[in-house]
């Protein structure tokens, strides 16, 4: 009996792609290992959390991209996303005191990104809004957490604030299509 295979062959640039990334995942699984390890026998400060985040970023946004969500505001929103927590992560463990100003500015800017992709082409990017969406609501719940934890708001905080509620009013009162994407997305029925 004979088998016969009815799917296309994978490009030969698919194939050498599926290669490296599967040589990868072992190497930085084994350097994730190797540099838990040798933080945990060397002491002093936990920069192999950094080192390991780092390559966790690496691997899903270059070597394991998305295959559902892979259109430009996703990708920025995802990008932003892994930054920000390296950026904390940079905070807590290895020199503290500046992320609370430096990861606001990168929160407006790829906020203002966003809003820059989207209304390029309106048209073909309203499908694509609901990353944007999430970020506009986390980053106006993070400018009221630190409006109500911080002693002294500091003006990255403010912009934030201000762009996220800018592109919130934008986003609802001024175009149509964006609501009904809303009430196509969070439909009751």
């Amino acid at each position: 009996m004979k088998i016969e295979y009815t799917y296309p062959q994978l490009p030969k640039q698919k194939r050498i792609f599926l290669r490296i990334r599967n040589v990868m995942k072992y190497l930085l699984l084994i350097a994730a290992l190797t540099c838990l390890i040798v933080n945990f026998f060397v002491k002093g400060k936990a920069w192999s959390i950094v080192a390991v985040w780092s390559m966790w970023m690496f691997w899903n946004l270059i070597l394991s991209p998305d295959v559902i969500e892979l259109n430009l505001i996703s990708q920025t929103v995802k990008f932003l996303f892994y930054v920000c927590i390296l950026l904390w992560l940079i905070d807590f463990f290895l020199a503290s005191g500046w992320a609370i100003f430096v990861v606001p500015i990168v929160a407006f800017t790829g906020l203002i990104m966003t809003a820059l992709f989207f209304l390029i082409d309106i048209n073909s990017q309203i499908q694509n809004s609901m990353p944007m969406i999430w970020l506009i609501l986390i980053s106006l719940a993070a400018v009221v957490l630190c409006y109500f934890q911080l002693p002294e708001i500091n003006w990255p905080i403010v912009v934030l604030g201000g762009v996220a509620l800018a592109m919130l009013f934008a986003g609802v009162f001024f175009h149509e299509a964006f609501m009904l994407e809303l009430k196509k997305r969070f439909h009751t029925n």
